[in-house]
């Protein structure tokens, strides 16, 4: 990139850029991208097309927003139940006394996070950070925007932290947020490419699922509630509504030859802009704490 194109750029982005505040240490970021294609390539660096393997490496794409609607008659039966048939087992329950040791490790519980992993990996496509750059960039002739999406996700290890893949017509983003002493990024994009990732839940589902066992205070993790649940009937209190155009699932592709690729693997700091530069591909990049 010449340094003509370089400025512009940087200029787009003070002009846009504020920080955010830091006021706690939750670990839930809101991640915001906006990819573009640079419409010339200036110099006399030959780009040639390269294979991509994402064959081996953890990745999930992000979910649209559930649509759900109440079973209001599940809910009215749900009730239909003998005295009996209600039965739970919960901690005891102590007098207040301050010289009762046990009560005094349970007073004040905490849970050991703050955590809203239910709207984890969910497209929110509103751009909070980068819509100022975002709509300076549509402006301009030399630039395409391609695609832009924003979720908010938990930091995981390096080993567990899947790439999350974004597909916009026959091109692609996959971009990891891990942390390991400090926050790391790494993108991968490719233009002119058919390469595709399993919808499938589980692994969300997993790592909501951990996320929410380690919510849980170690003084009360010995303790079991159970509840009788005959109490609910055959029909499901929430139904989710179900896109009927999903009718079959096509074969994944793992490899394949794209146009361009750009590849980047940095350390970050959070409540920052990001920016990945490539001769043809531009990533944009902003994580900040969610609260």
């Amino acid at each position: 990139m010449n340094f003509y194109k370089f400025f512009t750029l940087f200029l787009i982005f003070f002009a846009s850029f504020y920080s955010v505040a830091k006021k706690n240490n939750n670990e839930t970021y809101s991640v915001e991208i906006v990819v573009f294609e640079q419409l010339e390539i200036i110099g006399n660096e030959e780009l040639e097309s390269q294979k991509l393997s994402i064959e081996g490496i953890n990745t999930i794409t992000l979910q649209d927003k559930l649509e759900i609607s109440l079973n209001e008659k599940s809910i009215i039966n749900s009730f239909d139940f003998e005295e009996n048939e209600f039965s739970v087992d919960m901690m005891p329950i102590y007098e207040t006394n301050a010289n009762n040791k046990e009560l005094s490790g349970l007073t004040n519980i905490k849970t050991n996070s703050q955590i809203d992993e239910g709207k984890w990996f969910e497209k929110k496509s509103k751009l909070d950070q980068l819509n100022n750059i975002y709509r300076r960039l549509d402006r301009r002739k030399e630039y395409k925007i391609l695609h832009k999406e924003s979720w908010i996700q938990p930091a995981l290890s390096k080993e567990n932290a899947p790439y999350i893949h974004e597909i916009f017509d026959n091109n692609g983003l996959l971009i990891k947020l891990y942390k390991s002493r400090y926050l790391h990024l790494d993108v991968i994009a490719y233009l002119e490419g058919n390469l595709s990732s399993n919808k499938d839940k589980k692994i969300i589902n997993k790592i909501k699922l951990d996320a929410l066992k380690d919510s849980i205070p170690d003084e009360i993790k010995d303790y079991d509630i159970k509840i009788n649940t005959k109490i609910f009937k055959k029909d499901e209190i929430v139904k989710p509504k179900i896109n009927t155009e999903e009718t079959f699932s096509e074969p994944l592709i793992r490899l394949d030859e794209v146009k361009y690729l750009l590849k980047e693997e940095r350390r970050i700091f959070k409540n920052e802009v990001h920016y990945f530069d490539h001769p043809k591909i531009g990533i944009i990049v902003s994580v900040y704490s969610s609260l």
